[in-house]
């Protein structure tokens, strides 16, 4: 009986933290600045650490600098990270994966607005 009760406890107890997510590495910018997050916490923005809320294992709330950054993780694994701050101002912080994705232009090569080459579209972005 001892032994069914202690193997119970032990996959009771593994089950609950394997479906505890953390919070996954995470590098952005968006209008309040620079957002890092490490691996399970902390939140930096601009380099200060931010108070950092579990609001349950896919959502987290972190605050400071007047800012307040809305962190969900994704089934994937990854960050999904928006702000609000003062005056309901608000938006999205994008991943530096994504930035880097973004800055490539039409032509699929990365966005240079010092060329000479650029199509109209690349030549209207650079504006």
């Amino acid at each position: 009986m001892m032994s069914k009760l202690k193997t119970l406890v032990m996959v009771l107890g593994f089950v609950a933290f394997s479906a505890s997510a953390s919070l996954p590495l995470f590098n952005g910018k968006g209008q309040p600045g620079d957002v890092h997050i490490d691996q399970g916490g902390p939140v930096y923005l601009n380099g200060k650490e931010m108070k950092l809320k579990k609001v349950n294992d896919n959502y987290y709330e972190a605050t400071g600098q007047g800012i307040v950054l809305s962190i969900s993780t994704t089934p994937d694994g990854s960050a999904d990270v928006s702000w609000t701050g003062k005056h309901r101002a608000n938006g999205v912080i994008v991943s530096a994966e994504q930035a880097a994705i973004d800055a490539k232009g039409v032509s699929g090569r990365p966005l240079d607005c010092s060329r000479s080459d650029l199509t109209k579209a690349e030549a209207k972005a650079c504006q």
